[in-house]
Parts: C-alpha cells; sequence; structure tokens
C-alpha cells in the first residue's frame, strides 16, 4: 500500500504556493516580527532610561555620593543591559523556533499529506492510505477520505469482476440471461458512483421553468 507522506517536508513548505502553506508562512513571519518589534521596544526603553540618569532627569531617588557612585557604574550597567538584550533575544528566537516546528508539524504536515494523497488518487492511484493516528480534525478527516476510498476500490472491483465475467461467458459461447445478469450487476456497481445524479440548483432551475411553462 502507498503511503501519503512527505519525506522533504520542509522543503515542501517552502516550494508550495498553495494557501496552507502560505498560511504557515505568514504565521512565521508574523512571529519574527513580533520578535523584532518586542526587542527594538525593550532597547529603547533603556536606552532612554540610561539617557535620563546621565542627562539627570530621572528622580531625585539618590544624594549626591550615590550619584556619583551610580555615574562610575552606569558602563557596567550598559554591558550588563547589552547582555541581557542578547539573551533575550537568543530566548525569543529559540521559543520563535519551536513554536514555527510545532504549527508546521501539527498543521502543515496533514495538510500537505492529504494533498499528496489527492493528486495521487487524480492521477488514478486507488491504493493511497493516510496515517489516522493523530486525535484531531486531521485524523478523522484522513479516516472518512480512507473509508470513502476503500468503497471505491470495492465497487470498481465489482464491476471489473463483472466485466471479466462477461467476457468469459462470451468467449464459452454463454447463455443471453448469464450475460445479462453479469452486466446488471456490473451495472449496479457503477452506478454507486452517481457521476450523472443532477444537483439540486439544476432541480430548482427546472421546477422553476416548468411552473412558468404552466
Amino acid at each position: 500500500m502507498a503511503r501519503s507522506s512527505d519525506s522533504n517536508f520542509f522543503l515542501a513548505i517552502v516550494r508550495d504556493k498553495t494557501f496552507q502553506a502560505r498560511e504557515i508562512r505568514r504565521v512565521i513571519m508574523l512571529t519574527f516580527i513580533y520578535l523584532a518589534i518586542t526587542t527594538a521596544l525593550v532597547g529603547v526603553f533603556y536606552h532612554q532610561m540610561l539617557g535620563r540618569l546621565l542627562d539627570g532627569m530621572a528622580p531625585l531617588l539618590f544624594v549626591s555620593e550615590d550619584m556619583a557612585l551610580a555615574n562610575e557604574a552606569l558602563p557596567t550597567l550598559s554591558d550588563v543591559l547589552g547582555n541581557w538584550l542578547i539573551a533575550m533575544l537568543l530566548v525569543n528566537a529559540g521559543i520563535t523556533i519551536m513554536l514555527g516546528i510545532f504549527i508546521t508539524r501539527r498543521l502543515g504536515h496533514p495538510i500537505l499529506a492529504i494533498k499528496r494523497s489527492l493528486r495521487e488518487i487524480g492521477d488514478g492511484n486507488l491504493d493511497v492510505r493516510l496515517r489516522e493516528s493523530d486525535k484531531n480534525e486531521f485524523g478523522e478527516i484522513a479516516g472518512e477520505l480512507t473509508d470513502a476510498m476503500r468503497s471505491v476500490r470495492e465497487q470498481i472491483r465489482a464491476a471489473r469482476a463483472g466485466i471479466n465475467q462477461v467476457g468469459e461467458l462470451e468467449a464459452n459461447a454463454g447463455n443471453a440471461e448469464d450475460i445479462n445478469q453479469a452486466l446488471s450487476e456490473c451495472r449496479n456497481a457503477l452506478d454507486y458512483f452517481q457521476i450523472d445524479r443532477p444537483s439540486s440548483s439544476a432541480n430548482d432551475d427546472s421546477s422553476s421553468v416548468n411552473q412558468k411553462a404552466a
């Protein structure tokens, strides 16, 4: 059985131009923008605080001797704040990376797997299975899709068996009743798909036309 999965998942995220991949990239981009804005605001705040201390505009919380000691300690305080900003940047970057990995693995991977399986089905591969172990909406969608494909395979198998039976009956000069029975079974299997069933909108349009004609 083929299994729908993406080995190069992160490469597919970068190359894929579909709506789902774009949304994931937008979430990651917004996270980095938030990181940059937060870091810039904190840096501006502490820069202004240091400027106020240097200009003597801070509240008079110290006596003159303490202010002299504070002025001597300002270079060291600046280094401490710089190191603190770097540490905060690294922590935020780590959180951002973990958040991005969580989003892409929890949302992007199932979406791309479902998309790939649908593409394989469109190419004629009806032997596709999706992972159903996820206890979320994607797991339910995968289960429904797997059940639908199982029903389609069973009906196609029944139609193929009916066609093979007709061929065998014709080769063995079977009677018309047996051939008609095999054709009826094949027709019943194909009627399962209901591809010619009119839509509700078409029924509404036809009923309105009939009313106008009456």
